[in-house]
């Protein structure tokens, strides 16, 4: 089994884009000067077109490490899994690295550094804000969570499959 993994974070705030209004009509979007944000880790399977994406507080190594203990109960029926991730550095602690050796049938690929093109979960996340979070407010961090949620629960696995193609 192939998975390509990232992190992001979407803003209760909302990220602004185009938006269709009345000619001589000036849009609105609402705001409340809010930093707060849901951070997410995804990883996406571009073969059998499956996505798991779940939040973390912040992205660091232990953090990183719980996410990998998801994955192997996830798909403890697999004989292999090879991860493909980005070269932040919690990726390559000694304490990923010890999880690594303490689960053999796990393998840990690291992407080329600036190159978010060739990770297909990338276009996941343009496809989240582009299509559900742009210029919306959340008013809570809850509401903002169950919207992701959504999102990706209703996700066919044809369409995760067409996303990741490069």
């Amino acid at each position: 089994m192939i998975l390509f993994s990232d992190e992001a974070g979407i803003k209760l705030e909302p990220k602004l884009g185009s938006i269709w209004s009345l000619k001589g009509e000036q849009p609105k979007v609402p705001t409340n000067s809010s930093w707060a944000r849901v951070n997410l880790t995804g990883f996406v399977d571009p073969v059998r077109g499956t996505i798991m994406v779940n939040t973390m507080v912040k992205g660091n190594s232990e953090n990183f490490v719980k996410q990998l203990d998801l994955i192997l109960e996830a798909n403890k029926d697999k004989r292999m899994i090879t991860l493909y991730v980005d070269n932040a550095k919690w990726h390559k602690t000694n304490l990923v690295k010890e999880w690594v050796v303490k689960n053999p049938s796990f393998k840990l690929e690291y992407l080329p550094k600036y190159a978010p093109d060739v990770n297909p979960i990338e276009r996941h996340w343009w496809f989240l804000r582009k299509h559900t979070t742009q210029n919306v407010l959340f008013e809570t961090w809850e509401k903002c969570w169950e919207t992701i949620k959504f999102h990706f629960d209703n996700l066919s696995p044809e369409k995760i499959i067409l996303l990741c193609q490069i």
